[in-house]
């Protein structure tokens, strides 16, 4: 849906990376990335400039020239980029928490395709924000107002079947659709998919593997102990083209370790049970662990050329908690409407979350679940031509069990997006 793949993404950046604690790990990525591509960019310009030289042959008059191989040629290289632009207004309200933020986005982004397999992509943010959000960005209320790496990557294609991909890239469990909020960080990721001649079935095994961003606090990450998530998927899709629905299922084995102190300190305020953690404050940390599966499966129907509806669904178990907090279901239902130039999108969903599928301070605060039940309707009305969009939902969620960290909670998003293509 609109709302996840836009905003979610954009305030969890945020949320994750404004913080003081972030700052030194952002910074030292930021300079070993900044090198990266510096030499990458310098390596291309030194290569471009001599790939044409003039040669005079020992005898003889005349000469001959060698052009740029045709993989590194202007004509080869696929270049497209877009700016969008996005105006949000959100406010997350319950007996603890009353945030009314007003933010607008500017995301840059812009992929090079060299040839077949190789690719590079990078997306910068730009985030301004106003209005009371210094209960909802940070403890400390820091700015809401910033220019980041969204992500930056490189993807091979060694054949047709594998595609890798390495950088700062966003992960999350099941590719379908997932309980936990989508992140980024350092990290890869590769596929390999097998499909027919005609790509009516599909079957894809996916690997993911990243470095959790956490921040940096004394004596809260021990050396040799890094925090990682780890993931591997099968996918499979069947697209029978008679009957106009694509079915899809995926199963993903997860696990999340190292998890530092700075993260558990807000295990409870996030969703976690009290018994996932020990301590108290700056000392508080999980004594369970997040390992187990989540499943997904999405049905597509394209009714007519202008109605399309899609019913998805996920189940996560967590093997590492206790059993009466670690399942987790969510269902969501679109229909997709279309008219000349106008589509419009309504969807419900509904959820029903325990406390310790996964580490609740991992999702940006609007998607923190655990412990929680309820629904969520959305609407968003796309215009193609003008590349324009508006949305708009509502959410509530209520405790399952009852926490006096945790009360029913209401969330209303309202926003317009614009997009512009710049080549």
């Amino acid at each position: 849906m609109k709302v996840d793949r836009v905003i979610s993404r954009k305030i969890r950046i945020v949320s994750n990376k404004i913080s003081e604690n972030n700052k030194l790990l952002k910074e030292k990525t930021i300079q070993n990335l900044s090198k990266i591509i510096l030499s990458f960019f310098v390596s291309l310009s030194v290569f471009a400039q001599n790939s044409t030289t003039s040669l005079t042959p020992a005898s003889g008059g005349g000469s001959s020239t060698t052009s740029t191989p045709a993989y590194l040629s202007d004509s080869a290289v696929k270049n497209t980029g877009a700016v969008t632009i996005t105006t949000l207004g959100r406010n997350v309200q319950d007996q603890n928490l009353n945030s009314v933020v007003g933010w607008s986005f500017a995301e840059f982004g812009i992929k090079s395709k060299f040839n077949e397999w190789f690719a590079f992509d990078f997306n910068l943010v730009g985030i301004f924000g106003e209005g009371a959000g210094q209960n909802y960005l940070s403890d400390e209320g820091a700015s809401a107002n910033a220019i980041i790496i969204d992500s930056i990557g490189v993807s091979l294609k060694p054949i047709k079947q594998l595609e890798l991909k390495a950088g700062v890239l966003r992960y999350k469990i099941n590719p379908l659709l997932s309980t936990m909020s989508a992140n980024t960080s350092l990290g890869s990721e590769q596929t390999l998919e097998f499909a027919n001649d005609s790509e009516s079935m599909k079957l894809s095994f996916i690997g993911n593997e990243a470095m959790p961003s956490t921040g940096i606090t004394k004596s809260t990450v021990d050396k040799d102990n890094t925090p990682f998530f780890l993931a591997g998927t099968i996918k499979a899709e069947l697209n029978p083209k008679i009957i106009k629905t694509t079915f899809k299922a995926a199963v993903t084995q997860f696990k999340m370790g190292n998890l530092p102190k700075s993260q558990s300190k807000g295990a409870l305020t996030g969703g976690n049970s009290r018994a996932s953690v020990t301590g108290v404050g700056d000392q508080m940390e999980y004594v369970i662990g997040f390992a187990g599966y989540e499943s997904a499966g999405v049905i597509e129907t394209e009714w007519t050329s202008n109605l399309t509806t899609t019913i998805k669904g996920v189940k996560i178990i967590n093997d590492r908690a206790f059993d009466d907090n670690n399942e987790g279901t969510r269902g969501i239902f679109e229909v997709k409407w279309k008219k000349g130039n106008v589509t419009m999108t309504p969807s419900l969903s509904v959820f029903s979350i325990q406390a310790d599928t996964t580490p609740a301070p991992y999702s940006i605060l609007p998607n923190r679940l655990n412990n929680r039940e309820g629904q969520k309707i959305s609407l968003s009305v796309d215009f193609e031509k003008q590349k324009l969009g508006f949305f708009g939902d509502y959410t509530k969620a209520d405790v399952i069990v009852g926490s006096p960290q945790l009360t029913d909670r209401e969330i209303y998003n309202l926003g317009v997006e614009v997009k512009y293509d710049l080549f």
